[in-house]
């Protein structure tokens, strides 16, 4: 799943959020507010609210649409509607992740002053900044997003906390174990681990412990106690050895906590999954990869063994 971009506009700038729909889209799954995003008998602010909620990033173009009078000064404004969404946008996703993209004549609030913005203007229907094409501001912008990505920077979701409990108080201490031991007890062989698969799952459709116990099996793994200085852990291990080397792997089931999670969120009443929810949880699974491929690329004892892979 790509990271989602939300593109509001008013009516008049909406080809300016298509231009950059276009720019964004290889990368990123972009949505305009044109885009089936209200549905029939919704209301308008509660869709809005979800939907904040729904996506990685949020761009609000303004442009010069209305003229308002202050302080006995007439000057352009964007419609109030943009600035609004900006707000909500800001406050759910934070000032990392709500960008507003202007063009330079419009009046912005007070309160953006001082903040540098991405900034365009219009001659004869020609978008440009600073006398440069379109695209070479949304190229920096692109890129800057990219590198927030990068390194993590997704808000304090709940794949997050998971994913940084899940290597603290499982990830390290195993590999750290694995590392200094060097062997470990498989049926009464002295084994050396050679590989420590972590297998993320497609979705969060059942119980997460009883579905790694089911993939383990369909794989041939046996379950195995990793003794560590503080506790034992369970484990699968391989029992396909070449010469004394095995294959560890386990299924993170701290992934429940994220269904459960969701579901108190979206306060769901059915049976089955909304698209919504569908959306919540391929976010905080790909969060949940990010934040721990990170950790384990940070560690020293780590990233010599662990492999993390998609269940298949």
């Amino acid at each position: 799943m790509k990271p989602r971009i939300f593109i509001g506009s008013s009516k008049e700038g909406l080809y300016i959020a298509e231009q950059i729909k276009a720019y964004f889209s290889e990368d990123f799954d972009c949505y305009l507010w044109s885009d089936d995003i209200f549905k029939y008998n919704d209301n308008y602010l509660e869709t809005l609210m979800k939907e904040a909620s729904l996506f990685d990033f949020g761009f609000m173009v303004c442009t010069n649409d209305d003229w308002t009078k202050s302080r006995g000064v007439e000057q352009g404004t964007p419609r109030d509607n943009v600035i609004f969404e900006y707000g909500l946008f800001l406050g759910r996703l934070g000032r990392e992740r709500a960008y507003i993209i202007h063009d330079k004549a419009v009046k912005l609030p007070s309160d953006l002053q001082g903040i540098t913005l991405a900034s365009f203007e219009v001659n004869d229907g020609v978008v440009t900044s600073y006398g440069e094409p379109f695209d070479i501001l949304l190229e920096r912008l692109h890129n800057e997003i990219i590198g927030k990505i990068e390194i993590g920077l997704l808000g304090m979701l709940p794949s997050t906390v998971l994913a940084i409990g899940y290597f603290e108080n499982f990830i390290k201490p195993v590999c750290e174990y694995l590392t200094i031991h060097e062997t470990i007890d498989v049926d009464g062989e002295h084994c050396h681990c050679s590989k420590f698969k972590v297998v993320i799952p497609r979705d969060l459709d059942a119980d997460i412990k009883k579905r790694a116990l089911i993939y383990h099996r369909k794989q041939s793994f046996k379950e195995l106690q990793i003794p560590t200085d503080s506790r034992s852990y369970p484990l699968y291990v391989s029992i396909e050895k070449e010469g004394n080397e095995v294959v560890l792997s386990d299924m993170p089931t701290t992934l429940n906590g994220i269904d459960k999670a969701i579901d108190m969120y979206l306060r769901k009443g059915h049976i089955g999954k909304t698209q919504e929810q569908q959306l919540l949880e391929d976010r905080e699974l790909r969060n949940f990869t990010m934040v721990l491929s990170k950790l384990v690329a940070n560690d020293a004892f780590c990233k010599e063994l662990i492999c993390i892979e998609t269940e298949k």
